[in-house]
């Protein structure tokens, strides 16, 4: 199911909105004009117990999440989200959801179709990248992913958060190791990208946006060298083009750091976007 984005006026403004079967909100900058020049987006794809409903969002409700959401508001970029299923943890219906909601923004609200961008963490990392390396090749100008899910196969070996993964795919909880490896390598989002590389070659640089990891060296839950930097290792050598703001000493709590990590993921967007 779809329902048209509400007929937007001039200005600061929250609309909610169905698209792919699942809520979203809009939500744009002061400088947003109904007719004119329009203004860069950026989709924040959440992450565990995240969650978008008709009216109400946790990154709109939480205070320490929404300050996040305004220091985009405040640089001049509008910020949307979809529901995208749930505890997804990257599944193919929630990235046809992120896809759906990429369409309704661009055909229903004065939005910059060149200046795009995807924004997550936790398992909305998986989201983000299996959008990138799905429907919304090419589609895409800058991207962010902090703290973020990254390699399955980490999470899986590592079994702290395997069964929610798991069960997200519909797999028993207790399947062995190697056995789930291989039931969701094409969908684990580094497995994703070498089948791109093998399809594609280096040409596949030209279609990815520029990514920012932002990590805290000592993630407990999201392992910095098998997840940002195991990616990493695998863009290298393509040639794209990305960067890493690493917190030394912080874990899973990046979101925590409230403003110190705000302007770094607003400088990267406003640089990117030429604001």
């Amino acid at each position: 199911m779809t329902t048209p984005i509400p007929q937007l006026k001039d200005g600061e403004q929250t609309a909610y909105f169905q698209a792919g079967g699942e809520w979203c909100f809009l939500k744009t900058p002061a400088s947003y004009r109904a007719a004119g020049q329009p203004v860069p987006c950026v989709i924040q794809c959440h992450g565990h117990h995240g969650y978008v409903k008709d009216g109400e969002a946790d990154w709109l409700t939480e205070e320490f999440k929404l300050a996040f959401v305004n220091s985009l508001v405040d640089k001049g970029v509008a910020v949307a989200s979809s529901h995208a299923t749930g505890n997804h943890w990257g599944r193919p219906s929630a990235v046809a959801a992120n896809a759906a909601l990429l369409d309704a923004l661009l055909s229903g609200a004065n939005l910059d179709a060149g200046r795009m961008g995807l924004w997550g963490g936790g398992l909305g990392g998986a989201l983000l990248w299996n959008s990138v390396t799905g429907p919304m090749l090419g589609r895409l100008k800058a991207v962010v992913l902090q703290q973020a899910t990254i390699s399955y196969e980490s999470v899986i070996r590592n079994h702290k958060f395997k069964s929610f993964l798991l069960e997200a795919y519909g797999l028993p909880a207790d399947a062995p190791d190697d056995l789930a490896v291989a039931a969701l390598a094409f969908n684990d989002p580094v497995t994703r990208t070498r089948l791109l590389i093998g399809e594609k070659g280096q040409a596949l640089a030209g279609e990815l946006p520029e990514t920012l990891f932002i990590h805290g060296d000592v993630d407990e839950n999201m392992l910095y060298e098998e997840n940002p930097v195991r990616l990493s290792h695998v863009l290298g050598p393509l040639g794209a083009t990305f960067s890493f703001h690493t917190f030394e000493g912080v874990g899973h709590a990046t979101y925590q750091l409230g403003d110190t990590a705000a302007q770094v993921l607003t400088g990267f967007f406003g640089r990117v976007f030429a604001l």
